[in-house]
């Protein structure tokens, strides 16, 4: 959307009431000297697909869809919740999912700094299809929340998506690298302690802010504007 002087985005969430996107977001283009505007909206998930399309029509020039609305609704792009358009002049958006294109990068710089030519990539909990697989080339699946010392060892990537005992994890031996996406995040000190490396949602909603600014705008936002507008709008 377009006002009189300055282009406009868009968060979606269900519900958005302590969704601190907008905040961050107002944030970052103030520090970028972008007169960029954001604006937050409820939508409950049935709704989500109406909602892209009327934000579409009326020329809002970005969209964001918060994790809890992204699996939930019909996008035949296929779970796409970052939306954006080209130009100014573009009629239609261009989608992805964001979570992806983050893992993405994040997985890709641990295995060139420490994996070999195998990654071996260990599940606890569902398999989450957002999770880029094509830069894996073994994967397992723990049948339960307690897996095995020797699958944690064995394993590059560790996926968590359930809620995990970590009094009987190893000490960290290879550089894994441990991506809990359990809702409510698991308490990962344990194993921070352990060695491993951990990146949760507190890291991708940073990092999925990144790519949302770099999608609209063309420009690179930092990540300790976005930070300490995160933690102050939760310390609120």
């Amino acid at each position: 959307m377009d006002g009189i002087t300055e282009p406009v985005v868009l968060v979606l969430g269900h519900p958005i009431a302590g969704n601190p996107a907008q905040f961050a977001l107002e944030r970052a283009f103030e520090a970028m000297k972008l007169p960029w505007r954001v604006l937050s909206c409820d939508v409950p998930p049935e709704r989500v697909d109406e909602a892209i399309s009327g934000a579409e029509v009326l020329g809002f020039r970005g969209l964001l869809l918060d994790q809890n609305l992204s699996t939930d609704h019909s996008d035949p792009c296929g779970q796409a919740d970052l939306y954006w358009r080209s130009s100014k002049a573009d009629d239609h958006w261009h989608s992805e999912n964001v979570l992806t294109t983050w893992l993405q990068v994040e997985i890709r710089n641990h295995v060139e700094s420490s994996a070999g030519e195998s990654v071996s990539l260990l599940w606890i909990g569902t398999p989450d299809p957002r999770f880029p697989t094509e830069l894996t080339t073994e994967q397992t699946r723990s049948p339960i929340a307690w897996a095995s010392t020797e699958a944690i060892e064995h394993a590059d990537l560790i996926a968590i998506t359930e809620a995990v005992d970590f009094s009987q994890w190893p000490p960290c031996q290879n550089d894994t690298l441990v991506l809990d996406f359990a809702n409510p995040q698991n308490d990962t000190d344990p194993i921070a302690k352990l060695g491993y490396k951990i990146l949760g949602w507190e890291q991708a909603r940073i990092g999925i802010l990144v790519e949302c600014i770099r999608r609209w705008t063309g420009q690179q936002a930092t990540t300790e504007v976005l930070n300490d507008a995160v933690e102050e709008y939760l310390a609120v």
